[in-house]
């Protein structure tokens, strides 16, 4: 993968981005960065070409100067997408980026093709109480200083993420970027998104799409209640559902590759343009992921000429 800045509404974006072919733009979690799909997922990247920013606050992506809102993280990823003139894509998001992956398909319309969720906290009712009056309590002033110094303890990491994100073993590189991550995160920045997910509801975004949908669910999910929203999307039309009944909140190497089949048969022929024939049941959907033409020369600062958003997508990459 190689890292690129841009500059949007006047500060820099970093993201990452590798592959070629029709545009994936991934939303990471909380507390994280592009990093998070790096090394798991980047082998759709020899199907799609992976757009993966750090979301404002995270990584190495400065906090927007106002509030840390869904929407406002994914205006401007929008944003940056009309930098690498990028007219349809697909997009996905994992646990609090699903929140801005929605925001970001009800913003970009008809643009946003194929949606996947994964593990998703789509509403404060589709929580379970139990993780959502603990956010509730933990967000609060000066209850929120001591989370943000627990959070920058390794061993205090280390041990809710094995007991309470349930990720199950996690090699060491993977612990010591997730570690980084949290340092990295901007407190306040983690606080208003953290603060702006009890607030929404995104069920009637997914319900309204006319595209496909996938939704990621792990049967051992401590945060997210799996029987109320796999009752949901049981109501909803034009979704599907895949349950690692394995795995946890979290997501170690053996998910990462249950759970790459299923996506390369949601997006459909990744080989060809993007559309499959239906294969007598399974699910070989078709992927009508539009595209843009990117010359991505990383600063975003428009040198290059505006042409008209076209529907093939190439982001050269250096090897330097």
């Amino acid at each position: 993968m190689e890292e690129r800045f841009a500059t949007v509404r006047g500060q820099p974006l970093r993201y990452l981005v590798c592959g070629s072919g029709k545009p994936l733009v991934l939303c990471h979690g909380f507390l994280s960065s592009a990093e998070e799909f790096g090394g798991r997922f980047s082998e759709l990247g020899a199907y799609r070409t992976l757009i993966i920013p750090d979301l404002p606050g995270n990584g190495a992506s400065p906090p927007l100067p106002g509030k840390h809102s869904s929407g406002a993280m994914a205006d401007v990823v929008f944003d940056l997408l009309g930098e690498l003139e990028i007219d349809r894509f697909d997009v996905g998001g994992l646990c609090l980026g699903a929140t801005v992956a929605c925001a970001l398909a009800k913003r970009a319309g008809t643009r946003a093709e194929r949606l996947v969720l994964h593990t998703p906290l789509l509403s404060s009712d589709l929580m379970r109480r139990r993780y959502r009056d603990q956010v509730r309590l933990l967000s609060r002033r000066p209850m929120w200083d001591g989370v943000v110094w627990l959070s920058r303890q390794r061993w205090v990491s280390d041990l809710y993420k094995r007991f309470v994100i349930v990720e199950g073993d996690v090699d060491d590189r993977t612990a010591d970027i997730n570690y980084e991550n949290q340092r990295r995160a901007d407190p306040r920045a983690a606080r208003e998104w953290l603060n702006d997910c009890l607030r929404r509801n995104d069920v009637d975004v997914v319900a309204a799409r006319a595209e496909r949908t996938l939704i990621i669910v792990a049967r051992h999910d401590r945060l997210v209640d799996v029987g109320k929203l796999k009752g949901l999307i049981a109501t909803l039309p034009g979704l599907n559902v895949f349950t690692d009944s394995d795995q946890g909140h979290g997501w170690n190497e053996a998910a990462v590759h249950r759970q790459l089949e299923v996506l390369k048969a949601f997006f459909g022929n990744c080989h060809g343009n993007g559309h499959a024939a239906s294969n007598g049941g399974q699910m070989a959907m078709s992927a009508s992921l539009g595209n843009g033409n990117g010359n991505g020369n990383g600063n975003g600062n428009g040198a290059y000429g505006r042409p008209a958003l076209r529907d093939t997508v190439t982001i050269p990459l250096s090897h330097a």
